[in-house]
């Protein structure tokens, strides 16, 4: 198993299984693209078929896609993880360590659209700690667009946001 696209694969694997959670996909994408791993067409192809073969699970939030690994994923890694160099696995982690903060943060912040009855979508914004809810505010709005706006603007404005409602509501 030691194509590119296979590696490819295992070092995505990896970055998930050591996250211990959700990683968006930009932030995957631009560590194997900045370390010249992969060119971005192979990378889209390499998403897909992770995911097509139930190795990961997608999320999408707003406008950004959140990848989670499976309990097939971490099988898969398992039996495969030599594969991987101990190069690779040493600047994953170093990735993993110097994003720490700012995947962590990814991880507790949520936007999620529901598609609801009569046409309408219901946004859902949520603030974790450790995986379950803290705070938690929903919408109904009658179209699909302004349902994406309020989930990028939770997600640019989240923390004036659940300030400016801790000081009004304690």
């Amino acid at each position: 198993m030691s194509s590119p696209l296979a590696v490819y694969k295992l070092i995505i694997l990896y970055l998930l299984d050591r996250m211990g959670g959700e990683i968006a996909m930009d932030r995957l994408s631009s560590f194997l693209l900045e370390k010249g791993y992969v060119n971005f067409v192979s990378l889209l192809q390499t998403y897909a078929q992770i995911e097509e073969s139930g190795l990961v699970r997608s999320r999408v939030s707003g406008d950004r896609c959140f990848y989670c690994i499976t309990s097939e994923g971490r099988q898969t890694l398992e039996m495969f993880r030599t594969d991987l160099s101990a190069e690779i696995r040493k600047q994953a982690d170093g990735f993993l360590k110097q994003e720490g903060a700012a995947l962590r943060g990814d991880q507790s912040v949520r936007a999620d659209i529901i598609p609801a009855e009569g046409g309408m979508y219901n946004t859902v914004l949520k603030v974790l700690e450790k995986g379950s809810p803290v705070m938690e505010i929903r919408f109904q709005v009658p179209d699909k667009s302004l349902a994406e706006e309020i989930c990028r603007n939770w997600q640019a404005k989240n923390e004036k946001i659940y300030n400016s409602l801790i000081e009004n509501l304690f």
